[in-house]
């Protein structure tokens, strides 16, 4: 008896320890558990309403989609090629366009009304519908302008990247993994080249062909001359030989190209240059040297005609 009551002293002694170890320590996790909670309703909070706010945006944009109708194909290559990859992007746009045409429709009909032109309902009619098509096109000229910016700046920095993949291939990296690093190290120096080159980078793990990751690349960029970057990159691959010796002979001749498109812009400036220096430069010109001839000629027409009278009188 005594020896059972000595047992049960002696669990007791262990389990109610142990039993207020377990219940701080569950106390503990469900007080950590309560507080990444509310951080994380915290966070939520103005992500949520960023979201839903997109989210009408897009569905706005996306009720005038029909009208856009086969356009769209060529609306998100052109989205891509000005760096917008974003999901919803085509939905923003859309939305984009429908509020100019809006908008400038209202400003059309507004200035008539002010100025009280066109009184002819015809005519009004007319250039309302003319305001709705240029309020249409307009971002679309907007984005064909970014597109054309987004790539010069890439055919200026591709050939620093083949530069820099001439490195990380002859130091014994993968081309995947030599992209990565081209796409970190540009990152300041040139975004557009490191976004499209994280892109490929990304598409190259998850594609199980290499080459259609390279294939997306052209494609999204549209510019010609990475087309034979891509050839080179894809013999490299196919036939196993040398890529650094390769990469230097396509970044020489891209380096190239690009002196001679520099050259080009040089030769054209006399012929740019013309308009502006008639326009400006020579009337300057003319009465710089003009003027004093035509004082003079003033001048004799003066004398002789006074000359003359006196001669009658």
């Amino acid at each position: 008896m005594i020896e059972s009551a000595q047992m049960w002293g002696w669990l007791a002694a262990v389990m109610i320890p142990a039993a207020a170890l377990s219940g701080l320590r569950l106390w503990v996790l469900e007080r950590r558990d309560r507080v990444q909670r509310s951080r994380l309703e915290t966070f939520r909070g103005p992500v949520r309403a960023a979201e839903t706010a997109q989210s009408k945006w897009e569905e706005f944009g996306r009720r005038f989609a029909p009208i856009v109708g086969g356009d769209q194909e060529r609306l998100i290559k052109s989205l891509a090629a000005a760096g917008f990859t974003r999901h919803g992007s085509l939905a923003s746009f859309i939305a984009i366009k429908a509020i100019m045409a809006v908008v400038v429709v209202l400003s059309t009909w507004l200035m008539l009304e002010w100025w009280h032109l066109f009184s002819a309902p015809l005519y009004r009619l007319a250039l309302v519908g003319i305001a709705l098509i240029i309020g249409w096109r307009v971002p679309d000229w907007v984005l064909n302008y970014l597109v054309r910016q987004r790539r010069e700046r890439i055919e200026q920095g591709i050939p620093d990247a083949l530069d820099l993949l001439v490195v990380c291939s002859e130091s014994g990296v993968s081309l995947n993994q030599a992209i990565e690093e081209v796409s970190r190290q540009l990152r300041l120096s040139n975004p557009d080249v490191a976004d499209e080159f994280a892109i490929t980078s990304a598409e190259m793990r998850v594609l199980p062909d290499f080459t259609q990751a390279l294939d997306n690349l052209v494609e999204r960029t549209g510019l010609i001359n990475l087309r034979g970057l891509v050839a080179t990159l894809k013999q490299s691959l196919q036939f196993g030989t040398s890529l650094a010796e390769s990469l230097r002979i396509v970044a020489s001749e891209l380096r190239g190209e690009r002196q001679a498109k520099m050259e080009e812009r040089a030769a054209r400036l006399p012929v740019l240059l013309a308009i502006p220096m008639m326009m400006f430069i020579l009337p300057c010109l003319l009465m710089i040297v003009g003027t004093p001839v035509v004082l003079r000629m003033i001048d004799a027409f003066k004398n002789l005609h006074f000359g003359g009278i006196g001669a009658i009188h």
